[in-house]
C-alpha cells in the first residue's frame, strides 16, 4: 500500500493536456442523458407518480417469477414486483403505479347499492378521487339524502365514511377497503395461495406531482447554493468548474437510469443529493491544493500549476474514491433490490465524481482566467456608460483605482493625467 502511495505522489500525468478530448467526451454524455430524459423519460416510482405500494408475506414457498406471471394478468410490469429478504422469508413488495387499480369494481358495488336503494336515475354523476385514500363523490338528484341513509344503502360494504359534500346533492363516501380490494385481486391471480399483508403505502396522483416538483427542486437549489459557497471560499473563477463538474455527475447519473429504465424515485433524489456532496468534497480539496500552490509558486504557469496540484492530491482522491466504492459494491451485491438503485447510483456518482473532479473542474479554472478580463472589462465599461465620470471618480475610490481604470478604459474613461 505504501508502494502504490509513492508511486502515485511522484506521478506528473499531464490532465489538463487532456482538456479539450475529456471535454468532448463530457459533453456527449451530458447531451445524450437529457436527449434519453425527455425522449424516452424517466421511469418514475409511486412516490412521483402516484399508486400503492403493497408488502406481502406468503404462508408457502412462492418464487418470484410465479408472482410475476400471475400478477402480469392484472398487467402489472415484472420490475414492480420486488423480493424482499431471502427466499425463506417469502416477501415481496408490488408497486401498482395505477392509483385508480382495483377501484373499478368497489365503484360498481357502491353504485350498484345506491341505485337499487334510491332508484336507477337518482346517480346523476360520481368522482373518483384517490389522493388520501380512495374516496368517491357521488352527486344525487331528486331530494336531499342524509349520510346515514346512504350507509344503510351501503350496508355490508367497508365504508369509513359518509359525509356530506359541498353542494346541497352531494355525498362524499370513503372506501378503506380499496387497499383489500387491491389483495383480493392479488390472491384471485395468484390462485388462492395464501398471504399476509404487512403493510400499504399509497400515494395520490397530485402528491406524487409535488414530490417530483420538489425532488428536482432541491437538487436545483443544492446546485445554486454550492456555486455561492465555492464562489465564497475560494474566487469566482473556481464556482464555475465546480457546478459544471456537478451538473455532469448528476446529469450522467440519471441518464443513465433512464437508459436502463431503472426505477426513478424519492431515494434516487437523496442520491443524487450524496453524489453532489461527495463530489463537491472531492473538487475541494483539489481546489485547496490549486490556491496553495498559486500562493507558494507566483510564477508558475496556471496550467502546471493544475496539474502538479491533480497529481500530488491524486493518491488521497483515489484512495478516497476506491474504498467508498468498495462499500458500496458490498451493497450492490449482497445489498437486495430495495437498496440496489441507490447503491448503483452512488456507485456511479462515484465514478463519475472523481473523473469530472479531475477533467471538468480543475481545467475550468484556465476557461475562466481567459474569460475574467473580457468580463471584468464588460462590467467596467457598462458602470461608465451608466455612472460617467463619476465612476471613474467617485467619493470613496482610491487614486491607484481611479488610474487602474484609466489604465482598461483609456476610450471610455474620462480625462486621463497630462
Amino acid at each position: 500500500m505504501d508502494f502504490l502511495k509513492n508511486k502515485l505522489s511522484n506521478t506528473s500525468i499531464d490532465f489538463v493536456g487532456m482538456r479539450y478530448s475529456a471535454g468532448a467526451i463530457s459533453l456527449i454524455m451530458v447531451i445524450m442523458s437529457w436527449v434519453l430524459f425527455f425522449a424516452i423519460g424517466p421511469n418514475f416510482g409511486i412516490d412521483f407518480t402516484g399508486g400503492t405500494e403493497i408488502h406481502l408475506q406468503f404462508k408457502e414457498d412462492v418464487d418470484i417469477s410465479e408472482v410475476r406471471g400471475a400478477l402480469a394478468k392484472l398487467n402489472v410490469s415484472n420490475d414492480a414486483v420486488q423480493q424482499v429478504g431471502t427466499a425463506a422469508e417469502r416477501e415481496f413488495k408490488i408497486r401498482i403505479q395505477d392509483p385508480e387499480f382495483g377501484s373499478k369494481e368497489v365503484r360498481a358495488e357502491v353504485e350498484s347499492k345506491l341505485e337499487k336503494a334510491f332508484g336507477d336515475d337518482w346517480i346523476e354523476a360520481t368522482d373518483f378521487n384517490a389522493e388520501i385514500g380512495a374516496r368517491l363523490t357521488v352527486t344525487y338528484t331528486g331530494e336531499p339524502v342524509g349520510p346515514n341513509e346512504v350507509k344503510q344503502a351501503l350496508d355490508g360494504m367497508s365504508i369509513a365514511n359518509v359525509a356530506s359534500g359541498r353542494e346541497d346533492n352531494q355525498i362524499i363516501i370513503t372506501l378503506p377497503g380499496l387497499a383489500q380490494e387491491i389483495g383480493k385481486e392479488i390472491e384471485k391471480a395468484m390462485g388462492g395461495k395464501e398471504f399476509t399483508v404487512l403493510a400499504i403505502d399509497a400515494v395520490g396522483p397530485k402528491v406524487g406531482a409535488e414530490l417530483q416538483k420538489q425532488g428536482f427542486t432541491s437538487v436545483g437549489a443544492t446546485l445554486a447554493l454550492v456555486l455561492l459557497y465555492v464562489a465564497f471560499r475560494f474566487d469566482i473563477g473556481f464556482a464555475p468548474g465546480a457546478i459544471l463538474a456537478l451538473f455532469h455527475d448528476v446529469s450522467v447519473t440519471v441518464g443513465i437510469f433512464v437508459a436502463l429504465q431503472l426505477e426513478f424515485n424519492l431515494p434516487m433524489i437523496g442520491a443524487l443529493l450524496t453524489i453532489v456532496g461527495y463530489s463537491l468534497n472531492d473538487t475541494i480539496v483539489i481546489y485547496d491544493r490549486i490556491r496553495e500552490n498559486r500562493d507558494r509558486y507566483r510564477r508558475k504557469d496556471t496550467k502546471d500549476l493544475i496539474n502538479t496540484s491533480i497529481n500530488e492530491t491524486l493518491s488521497r482522491t483515489l484512495a478516497t474514491s476506491l474504498t467508498t466504492m468498495m462499500a458500496i459494491m458490498m451493497f450492490l451485491i449482497i445489498g437486495g433490490p430495495v437498496i440496489r438503485n441507490f447503491a448503483f447510483a452512488m456507485f456511479l456518482g462515484i465514478v463519475f465524481g472523481t473523473y469530472s473532479t479531475i477533467y471538468v473542474a480543475s481545467p475550468m479554472i484556465l476557461v475562466m482566467e481567459d474569460v475574467k478580463p473580457w468580463l471584468s472589462k464588460l462590467i467596467a465599461i457598462q458602470a461608465v456608460d451608466q455612472g460617467g465620470d463619476e465612476d471613474l471618480g467617485g467619493p470613496g475610490m482610491s487614486e491607484s483605482e481611479k488610474r487602474r481604470r484609466e489604465r482598461d478604459l483609456p476610450d471610455s474613461a474620462g480625462p486621463s493625467a497630462s
